[in-house]
């Protein structure tokens, strides 16, 4: 039965941190064997990927679906074959980011150029909202860009406060007296 993308998410750490592991190991000449290893079937299962892309180019809304699964366009990525330019996968990231960036006091997040390696973004910031979150906002922006565009290597992040739109009828004026000749004819 196939994964689904919480299954998918923790495989792909689970993999990571065993490559990573592998520099650890005591025996240098294991690990040099086991990382080329590995390296020459990444590098196989990769051209067969891009071979499956090919026969299914001319199937836009095949290649989409299979672009828009978390552990097929992870792969995508890992091979550098994922059809969305790096500037889409950015914006696509921070709309999806939405609704914890809005937790943590973010009204808006634009995403103001990817170029080189570095993606700057905007953000406008709930003033007084009393919002909390375990992460600040500028983490969550580069978890979220780095998770669908790794090739982005750095995130500036600016943010600008918003104004507090004043209120329609001042608050105090609901509470003043109403004078007895208001509203009395007389």
């Amino acid at each position: 039965m196939p994964w689904d993308d919480e299954e998918a998410r923790q495989a792909v750490l689970r993999s990571e941190e065993m490559l990573a592991g592998l520099e650890n190991l005591p025996d240098s000449t294991a690990a040099a064997l086991a990382e080329g290893a590995v390296g020459a079937v990444v590098e196989l299962y990769g051209q067969c990927l891009a071979r499956v892309i090919g026969h299914a180019a001319h199937d836009t809304g095949l290649l989409r679906r299979l672009a828009d699964d978390d552990l097929v366009g992870h792969l995508f990525l890992v091979h550098d074959l994922h059809p969305d330019p790096v500037a889409q996968r950015a914006a696509a990231a921070l709309e999806a980011a939405r609704p914890r960036l809005e937790r943590a006091g973010i009204l808006d997040a634009e995403l103001i150029a990817v170029e080189e390696g570095v993606a700057r973004v905007r953000l406008s910031r709930r003033t007084g909202c009393g919002c909390s979150s375990s992460e600040p906002p500028e983490t969550l922006v580069h978890d979220a860009l780095v998770g669908r565009a790794p090739e982005i290597e750095r995130v500036e992040v600016e943010t600008a406060p918003t104004e507090t739109p004043q209120a329609l009828i001042a608050v105090d004026t609901l509470f003043r007296a109403v004078s007895p000749s208001c509203g009395r004819s007389g």
